[in-house]
């Protein structure tokens, strides 16, 4: 008798088969895939259950890495190529003044119409001189133009964001930097001109842009100030239209259904009215969101869900949960790369696992039940998101109870129904006036309870990802009585989970070079204390040190002790003042007179068993540039690293006349990145270094390092890395050896982390 299997199994199944896309360091090669696709189908037929589940994942798998090989072969195929392209602009234009970027679909390659399955999105970017272009493309219109294809490339340091991983979750493994472009087709999509009504009728308003962004997906607009707010308040979800507020938005339309049926016979509306009202209003919403990832998958999950109640099917939570999940993973499996994935689904499987592990007690009296089950569910997605918390955003919100209990019920019953209604009504300028004003009001009140709370946010290093999981273990144990189990009780279990606290670092001390694009920051490290040389560079509206150095340091759990700037230099200082902001004890040298102490030839000082000598510059002046990099060599006694700013050719012969053998090191930071202005023949020789760290951006607008430099290393055979090509690169020094490591081929070997496309330049 041929055996079945049951869709629970065959979920399961479908599932673990996607699930190694999150850690392959590699795509197997086609032929490899080609052997397990036999065997697959081969498993396929047999009777026997087993056999027959390991064909299920192995199918999923194949399937998965097909999806991943495609985005991996659309890279090949246009990085670093030039192209003439024609397509539609999706994004929406909200303030044409600081757009920067635009999402685009091509519809035409260099004349040849693209079919549907070829067709793709492709985030357009600007030069400076560019930008008049940008703030010209709305929604809906049709552009032409000439770019340059490039294959998505990430920082990629410990602690930080990884953005190539989303890139590929999101299928964008390409942007374009436009080059030229011409308008075709100046009409608006319905969406961006709906955008623009409600951004006049909304100008007024004090919440305009955190308003927009739960009306239509757009967080572009929404204040850095307000986006801290809601992340250390523990609800930067609710800014995110997803499962929340689409079942709102169906909940909403189910309301207004409900209450027509008062109006007329059920003859006319029967009992499935309100269920397809809701679908409607959430396939609405789904639409002003401009379609983005989280809400699609709430509405699936939503639509399923329908369909169950449509036909009066009774399944249990748990199996609607792995079925939607399976569905949704083979509908897309690099789904599976995504964070907002990973939060929906272990929210829901949270929320399934609080009540039927630990159900609410049957004696709490129905006039309060409602409102203690209210409390009881924001206790439960506190102790259970706390490990995916951790691990997307480091770190803890103490405050996310009370910030969840006040903020979901306002915007919930308030702000988002407010705004719905504002959306429906927008015909009559007055009655949308009216309904935005009220979600305007909803949402100050609501940040202002939420500044008080954001002071309870604490980030935290990575040693506390297994600690996160107690909470689950510890339910586990209660209610399968584990605990009378002799050896076997949650003490221990709870102790398991602190051993990664008392893991101490088998190097003596080590040196990590982060990848903070063109510019520099190193961070010397002994135990939890650190020494930072350069502070990466900033922008208008953030730095470096905001986004990767201070991410880097409390994933760590490092206390810094001193800062060192080689120069002035923007992509060398920028992030000083965060720095100092986050650790005001920190001493500071410069070779700059009116900033901190002195780092000038003949200084040396000891710290932690390793000594800082500087050779460089003779003396301290009004302002640092290229010329005064403060030179240093840091030794403890038997290797040692020369650490140079933008040091150049000048003043590396005079180092040469002065020290001689002396400059001798074991590792050098490159030169100015390794520009042809630094890194002469007789320098490498006199410092004779076994390898050489570039802190250097892929696509820096110098073509930076360049060729020759590159070569001259080469040949004086010391090892060329550069942060370019490998990411965050750290080298480990110990007793009698020392060793480098990278991001992208030690620390997190990924399949999407790869170096994608030809190398542009000189790497």
């Amino acid at each position: 008798m041929y055996s079945t299997l049951s869709l629970d199994h065959i979920a399961i199944a479908a599932i673990a088969g996607i699930l190694p896309l999150l850690f392959m360091s590699a795509l197997p090669p086609m032929f490899i895939w080609w052997l397990l696709a036999v065997f697959a189908l081969l498993a396929a037929v047999f009777n026997q259950a087993l056999i027959r589940l390991v064909a299920v994942f192995l199918l999923s798998f194949l399937w998965a890495v097909l999806c991943a090989d495609q985005m991996v072969q659309q890279v090949e195929r246009y990085a670093d190529q030039s192209a003439h392209i024609q397509g539609k602009v999706i994004s929406a234009n909200i303030n044409a003044e600081g757009q920067r970027s635009v999402l685009f679909q091509i519809r035409q390659i260099n004349g040849r119409e693209l079919s549907m399955l070829e067709k793709f999105q492709l985030p357009l970017y600007f030069s400076i001189n560019k930008q008049d272009i940008a703030q010209q493309m709305f929604a809906g219109q049709l552009w032409q133009g000439n770019i340059l294809f490039r294959a998505v490339h990430s920082r990629l340091n410990q602690g930080g964001y990884d953005q190539q991983r989303w890139a590929m979750a999101n299928h964008q493994p390409l942007t374009g930097l436009v080059k030229s472009a011409e308008i075709l087709d100046s009409s608006l999509s319905l969406r961006q001109s709906l955008i623009n009504r409600i951004y006049q009728l909304t100008e007024a308003l004090e919440s305009q842009d955190i308003l927009l962004a739960l009306a239509f997906g757009e967080r572009g607009m929404i204040q850095p100030d307000r986006r801290q707010v809601f992340l250390k308040s523990g609800t930067a979800h609710l800014m995110a239209i997803s499962g929340l507020h689409i079942s709102l938005a169906a909940l909403f339309g189910w309301g207004i259904a409900r209450g027509i049926q008062f109006l007329f016979s059920v003859r006319y509306l029967g009992p499935r009215f309100p269920l397809l009202v809701g679908w409607g209003i959430a396939t609405l919403y789904v639409w002003l969101s401009g379609a983005n990832p989280p809400a699609l998958r709430a509405f699936f999950a939503l639509s399923i869900w329908m369909v169950l109640r449509w036909h009066g099917m009774n399944w249990t939570p748990w199996q609607v949960w792995l079925r939607i999940v399976a569905l949704l993973l083979i509908s897309d499996p690099l789904m599976v790369l995504s964070d907002s994935l990973w939060l929906s689904c272990l929210a829901v499987a949270g929320i399934i696992f609080w009540f039927q592990w630990v159900p609410l007690p049957a004696q709490i009296g129905y006039r309060y039940r409602s409102i203690v089950l209210w409390v009881y569910l924001q206790i439960a997605m506190m102790i259970l998101l706390i490990p995916m918390q951790i691990i997307i955003f480091h770190g803890i919100s103490w405050t996310a109870l009370l910030g969840n209990l006040v903020a979901v019920p306002v915007v919930s019953f308030i702000s988002v129904p407010a705004i719905l209604s504002g959306l429906l009504l927008c015909w009559s300028q007055s009655l949308a006036v009216f309904f935005w004003w009220i979600a305007d009001r909803s949402i100050i009140i609501t940040l202002f309870l939420l500044e008080k709370l954001q002071h309870g946010w604490e980030t935290v290093t990575e040693q506390m990802i297994l600690i996160s999981f107690s909470g689950w273990l510890l339910i586990i144990c209660w209610r399968l009585s584990l605990w009378r189990c002799g050896l076997f009780t949650p003490w221990i279990i709870l102790l398991l989970t602190l051993l990664p606290l008392w893991q101490r670092d088998d190097e003596n001390w080590r040196i990590d070079m982060l990848d903070v694009g063109h510019g520099l920051a190193m961070v010397i490290r002994q135990g939890n204390r650190a020494i930072i040389y350069d502070t990466g560079n900033r922008w208008r509206n953030g730095s470096m040190a905001e986004r990767e150095i201070l991410p880097f340091l409390r994933w760590h759990g490092l206390t810094v002790e001193g800062i060192i700037l080689s120069h002035q230099d923007s992509d060398h200082a920028g992030g000083l003042s965060d720095l100092q902001q986050a650790y005001p004890d920190a001493w500071l040298r410069t070779s700059t007179l009116s900033l901190g102490e002195s780092c000038q030839q003949g200084d040396s000082w000891r710290w932690r068993g390793l000594t800082f000598y500087v050779l460089w510059p003779q003396s301290r002046v009004e302002r640092a540039y290229n010329a005064h990099s403060c030179v240093i060599r840091v030794s403890d006694g038997r290797y040692s690293i020369l650490l140079t700013g933008d040091l150049e050719k000048a003043q590396e012969l005079s180092l040469i006349r002065l020290y001689g053998d002396k400059l001798k090191s074991d590792v050098m930071q490159t030169p100015h990145h390794g520009s042809k202005t630094s890194s002469t023949a007789s320098f490498i020789q006199a410092v004779n270094p076994k390898m050489t760290l570039t802190s250097v951006s892929r696509y820096n607008p110098w073509r930076l390092p360049a060729e020759n430099v590159v070569k001259r290393y080469k040949k004086a055979q010391v090892e060329w890395i550069s942060t370019a090509k490998f990411g965050q690169v750290s080298v480990l020094f110990y007793k009698d050896y020392y060793k480098f490591l990278t991001l992208r081929v030690h620390f997190m070997p990924r399949w999407y982390h790869q170096w994608f496309g030809s190398s542009p330049y000189n790497e």
